[in-house]
């Protein structure tokens, strides 16, 4: 089938509602089932469920014991759960339903009934670098595995890897002190993971990572609100996080260290390395910045119950990119510090219960209540802000100002003298 003539895959949203994301994918059904992919049924082919086209459901039945890894766990042993439909009625729904996601994926199964999701991909893309990269490592601890990449015509290629679960967000999403640190230990080895293969990710954040089981519902489903950690409960093998998504993803060429300023687009969620009119930045020092303030999010709240968390994440957004921690020291530290120094005790405490504070990133005391002991850590604790950048700012907050320090940049850099 070839694709509509005004389609963009740069599109945001890429489809104007699920159900032209519906029609799209399904009208690939046949082509890949000769592939060896049968794809989910959209919601409205279920009348009897009365549910939309942004709920997708299995075509065969899963066969639990092959799943093993790299599929996530399919769990057979949870109850039938229930959601509600179009008309507000509780339907009780087929197990592993999927979910409208950004358009560009769509839920599947292989003629093994194992589950595994297929993404649209641009050919001749950094994206497409990056994932024929990936498929030639023996593994890729803490990076979703990619199965399978199939071409289809001279503009788009299918990628396909095994279907994960959603995380469903910050909120009830850890029980206890051992969930928090598998959590981050799992991202930081994804993120060195990239690194060693000089990939930046260029778009970490928690809703580009994936963990290893299937829930009956999706934690994400609309209707659905049964709590995240109460999910967790049955769950018997370790929950293992990946990364995901490499849209915005690049190879940095090898002796190659710093990046136009204008590649680092995440400048919202960023440690601000370039919120000074810089020209250039460190595109792997800037992942773990992005990274290291998405953690200050979801956990800076609870340092003095895990003190460990203070440093990790000081040296994770340190403002001087110099001293900051490199995805594998910050891997190193969480492993030390995070798992194998706490006891099962320490690891068991109970978390959630503890409430977060809407105070930014930049603002927090990661270090109040921290018990004094850990003074061991006190170099790794954020220094004040220089005045000098607290003035260019303000003065980059708007874009006279930005290209007037970039412009004044450019000139220092013509007669030599450092630009950044």
């Amino acid at each position: 089938m070839p694709f509509p003539k005004d389609f963009d895959l740069a599109r945001r949203p890429l489809f104007d509602s699920s159900a032209k994301w519906a029609a799209f994918w399904t009208s690939f059904s046949p082509w890949f089932k000769e592939k060896g992919y049968l794809l989910h049924l959209p919601g409205c082919q279920f009348p009897d469920l009365d549910i939309s086209d942004g709920l997708t459901l299995p075509v065969c039945e899963t066969f639990h014991r092959l799943q093993q890894f790299p599929y996530a766990v399919a769990d057979s042993t949870d109850v039938p759960q229930t959601i509600f439909n179009r008309g507000s009625k509780e339907v009780e729904v087929p197990p592993f339903i999927a979910t409208f996601n950004t358009g560009r994926v769509f839920a599947a199964q292989d003629t093994r009934g194992r589950h595994v999701c297929i993404k649209l991909v641009k050919a001749k893309s950094n994206e497409l670098e990056v994932i024929n990269l990936l498929r030639t490592q023996p593994s890729t601890p803490g990076v979703l595995p990619i199965l399978d990449v199939i071409a289809y015509d001279t503009d788009y290629v299918f990628m396909v890897m095994p279907r994960y679960g959603d995380i469903p967000g910050p909120s009830d999403l850890f029980r206890t002190a051992g969930e928090v640190s598998d959590f981050v230990i799992d991202a930081l080895q994804g993120l060195r993971t990239l690194h060693q293969l000089r990939i930046a990710h260029r778009d970490m954040k928690i809703n580009n990572m994936v963990l290893n089981h299937l829930f009956y519902v999706p934690a994400r489903s609309k209707g659905y609100l049964r709590p995240f950690t109460e999910m967790r409960g049955p769950v018997t093998h370790q929950i293992q996080f990946a990364i995901i998504d490499f849209d915005f993803s690049m190879i940095v060429p090898a002796g190659t260290s710093l990046l136009p300023s204008e590649l680092a687009w995440m400048r919202e969620y960023s440690a601000m390395d370039v919120a000074q009119g810089e020209l250039y930045y460190d595109p792997f020092a800037y992942d773990v910045g992005v990274l290291g303030v998405a953690f200050c999010g979801i956990l800076q709240h609870l340092t003095p119950y895990i003190p460990a968390l203070a440093p990790l994440l000081d040296g994770m957004v340190d403002h001087d990119v110099r001293k900051r921690f490199t995805a594998r020291n910050a891997h190193d530290f969480a492993v030390r510090h995070l798992r194998d120094m706490l006891s099962p005790e320490e690891l068991a405490i109970r978390i959630d219960h503890i409430p977060n504070k809407s105070i930014p990133w930049n603002e927090y005391n990661r270090w109040e209540g921290v018990p004094k002991h850990v003074s061991q850590w006190s170099d790794y604790r954020l220094a004040p802000l220089p005045v000098w950048k607290q003035i260019l700012r303000r003065v980059c907050e708007n874009k006279k100002g930005l290209a007037q320090v970039r412009a004044m940049r450019k000139s220092m850099q013509v007669v030599g003298l450092p630009a950044s």
